[in-house]
């Protein structure tokens, strides 16, 4: 059976699993953006491109159906 400490760890993991998607997303706009205006070519890989859209769909969809995000409910 998990104790206190465990679920506060968990906690956490998640926490930061939530802070990396969001720096991921906004972070990821700024360097797309700049990355254009620098001539950083990485920053328009598919890969990325695709991954980022993606990200950010999901956010987009989450939204318009009135859906908490899971990781928020984890957290919680």
């Amino acid at each position: 059976m998990l104790d206190h400490r465990a679920y506060s760890l968990l906690a956490d993991l998640v926490l930061l699993a939530h802070m990396a998607v969001v720096v991921f997303v906004v972070g990821g706009l700024l360097l797309i953006i700049v990355g254009n205006l620098r001539g950083w070519l990485w920053v328009n890989l598919l890969a990325f491109r695709v991954a980022h859209f993606l990200a950010v769909g999901v956010i987009v969809v989450q939204a318009w159906l009135g859906e908490l995000c899971p990781l928020t409910v984890l957290e919680s």
